[in-house]
């Protein structure tokens, strides 16, 4: 068996997902195994990728799980296999021939690293830095990735412990898994990263960013930003992180930064953009996250908001 298994979640979006794994087949490194889950994307997904890809591992979900609970089932294949490494990976990214290994190499330096993440550029922005390391603030729920929309000159080519590294791309070691479980899936999308990390650093492990290794990533080619289901997510899943992560001593002294964050939003949807679905998505988001709200499998209220489109 191979030691890493790299994890793809596809929900109706095939193209990005052959080019992914065409990406991953030119790798310099090939110890490894791919499993495709898919979030019962019904639009031919699967047919297509297979057509393309025959030997390919793939797992359908009966229903859209979301991409926690997605990676999840990917998280149980490593812990029932004899994997060391598990590579959480966004469908919607190319990867650097030498990127897999500069991960696997920088996780084998590094033994108190327990996640690792690489300097990830958008895809359709040439030499523009998508995440350079995250930075999380668990008292006040604020999450940020440093160099984000800077011009790529080497400036984040220091590697070095970072607060959280996004789910697009997160490599983890087995014993992670072990020790902490595996991603909430309350949260469905966004903010589950986030919680993972805070876990695995509170059970002793290091954060880590490695520039050595880069992909490129189409970013928001799933959930549009500013689109409703982005909206409620994230305003509703930053409450959810707080709530598990925080206590209201601590948070207390953020409190006028959160009221003005949400109370911006609302501005910004109604008053400068109008945009009804969208302020809508927003206000549920906050109503949920208040209340503690995740619905069945993490869902909330998105059926409703995809209805009302």
């Amino acid at each position: 068996m191979a030691e890493l298994l790299i994890i793809l979640v596809n929900y109706r979006r095939p193209g990005d997902t052959i080019a992914c794994i065409e990406s991953l087949r030119r790798s310099t490194y090939m110890n490894y195994e791919i499993v495709l889950i898919d979030n019962a994307s019904g639009d031919g997904s699967v047919d297509q990728i297979q057509s393309r890809f025959p030997e390919l591992h793939v797992v359908q979900n009966r229903e859209n799980v979301g991409f926690a609970a997605g990676n999840n089932t990917g998280l149980e294949l490593l812990l029932s296999g004899t994997y060391a490494l598990a590579l959480l990976l966004n469908n919607d990214t190319v990867v650097e021939p030498g990127s897999l290994a500069a991960l696997v190499k920088a996780m084998h330096s590094y033994p108190r690293a327990g996640i690792l993440g690489p300097k990830i550029l958008y895809y359709n922005r040439s030499g523009i830095i998508w995440f350079a390391g995250g930075v999380l603030n668990a008292a006040s729920g604020a999450v940020s990735h440093r160099g984000i929309l800077e011009t790529d000159h080497g400036q984040h080519n220091e590697p070095g412990p970072c607060d959280f590294v996004t789910g697009c791309c997160l490599l983890v070691r087995r014993d992670v898994v072990e020790q902490i479980g595996m991603l909430d899936p309350n949260f469905f999308a966004y903010f589950e990263d986030a919680d993972f990390c805070l876990r695995a650093r509170r059970a002793g492990f290091d954060i880590r960013y490695e520039p050595s290794a880069r992909i490129w990533h189409k970013v928001s080619s799933t959930s549009q930003w500013d689109s409703p289901v982005y909206l409620y997510f994230t305003l509703r899943n930053r409450l959810i992180l707080l709530k598990k992560n925080s206590t209201l001593l601590k948070s207390l002294p953020y409190l006028p930064m959160l009221v003005y964050y949400y109370a911006r939003q609302f501005v910004r949807l109604l008053l400068k953009w109008r945009n009804l679905p969208a302020t809508r998505a927003a206000w549920f988001g906050l109503v949920d996250g208040l209340r503690g709200n995740t619905g069945i499998l993490g869902r909330g209220r998105l059926d409703q908001i995809v209805e009302s489109r």
